[in-house]
């Protein structure tokens, strides 16, 4: 029943590729990695109707094959380097020591030994990776700690081999102790492929989340993100006389720009200069889009005069930064303020930052004013 529903988990994978957006990677290989485990079962059950040495090799390249795929397909999910030729040249060797033990010197319990290592190695090594370039959110978690339950399991059931098992032990010989570790192993298989289908739905909801709170041109936070940002640090503010500061900027003349060289040129304008002004903010600063070429960096925990310092870095580095062919040179206005007592709204300071903004526009723009 664990294969046969490890069957329609790898169906529904694979059908919900198409659905999700390219981001999401790694579907392919996920929604293959049930179906060769299920099928490596499958096969296992042709023993008596194909020779056993055949029966038992390919179940086995099979089934380390579909671990496998699980590994590989978080690695594109998180856009690590593959690692498939490593992984190759393991089951490779494995199946090669297999044969070895099988037919040069047959021991069932160096084979079973072999094989449980391997899967076991495969196993823990995605449980590391999940542990390492996982969120914090629930699915990765959940995959981890079954993961490496399925390794426990692995590797019990290799030392177990030594004492519980004899050299001419037939691999279909019915135990306990096998058949603990078939249903084990089976179900653990049926909660990875879950796992990784919440993996993958977490992923498509942080998707849909970074692009409802960043602009989809530059990556930027959007006006409603920033603002939200705002008042909450105008809350912060009227309870803990937290000070922060805000600033907008303008690109001088950014029609020019547009009219003289297009629109795709204007595009990557606003690109550049998102990057160079992010480049002078801390992890706690925001930086959003305001409208078309207006943008407002919130800066917590800054004074007027530390905010008009870094509002002074950014214009000085884009003056400096020289033009190309298609990327022509700009400047850029700001108009800077500081939370003061009595602010009512985060409209008040928008207001007061637009005005010093429009002051530096009249003196001649390329320059910092605060009000």
């Amino acid at each position: 029943m664990a294969g046969m529903i490890g069957i329609v988990m790898g169906l529904v994978l694979l059908g919900l590729r198409r659905s999700y957006p390219p981001s999401i990677r790694g579907m392919r290989l996920w929604g293959t990695a049930p179906l060769l485990c299920a099928s490596s079962t499958l096969f296992y059950g042709l023993d008596g109707v194909l020779p056993a040495p055949l029966v038992a090799l390919v179940g086995n390249a099979l089934l380390l094959t579909g671990v496998t795929l699980f590994l590989l397909g978080s690695e594109r999910l998180y856009s690590l380097p593959s690692s498939w030729r490593r992984w190759a040249t393991v089951i490779l060797g494995a199946l090669l020591a297999i044969t070895f033990f099988m037919f040069v010197y047959p021991d069932y319990r160096i084979r079973v030994l072999v094989f449980s290592g391997t899967l076991a190695a495969i196993v823990a090594k995605h449980a590391r990776l999940l542990g390492r370039h996982g969120n914090r959110g629930f699915a990765p978690r959940f995959t981890a700690m079954v993961l490496w339950g399925q390794a426990a399991v692995l590797v019990c059931r290799a030392i177990s081999t030594l004492w519980l098992d004899q050299a001419d032990t037939h691999r279909f010989t019915q135990s306990f102790v096998q058949t603990l570790y078939i249903a084990a192993f089976s179900f653990s298989v049926l909660l990875v492929s879950i796992g990784v289908l919440l993996m993958a739905g977490e992923r498509v909801r942080a998707e849909f989340e970074y692009l409802a709170t960043h602009d989809s041109l530059t990556g930027a936070h959007t006006r409603r993100s920033v603002l939200a940002a705002c008042a909450e640090e105008l809350t912060r503010w009227s309870r803990y006389g937290s000070t922060f500061s805000l600033l907008i900027l303008d690109i001088d003349h950014f029609k020019r720009v547009n009219d003289a060289h297009g629109h795709l040129a204007g595009d990557q304008v606003l690109k550049r200069f998102v990057r160079l002004v992010q480049s002078h903010l801390r992890s706690a600063d925001r930086l959003g889009r305001y409208g078309g070429e207006e943008f407002m960096v919130l800066l917590p925990e800054t004074d007027s005069a530390a905010a008009q310092a870094v509002a002074e870095r950014m214009r000085a580095a884009l003056d400096a930064t020289p033009g190309t062919a298609d990327l022509p040179h700009c400047t850029v206005s700001i108009g800077v303020t500081t939370v003061q007592a009595g602010d009512p709204t985060v409209d008040a300071l928008i207001a007061r930052a637009d005005t010093a903004l429009y002051e530096a526009k009249a003196q001649g723009r390329n320059r910092v004013r605060a009000g």
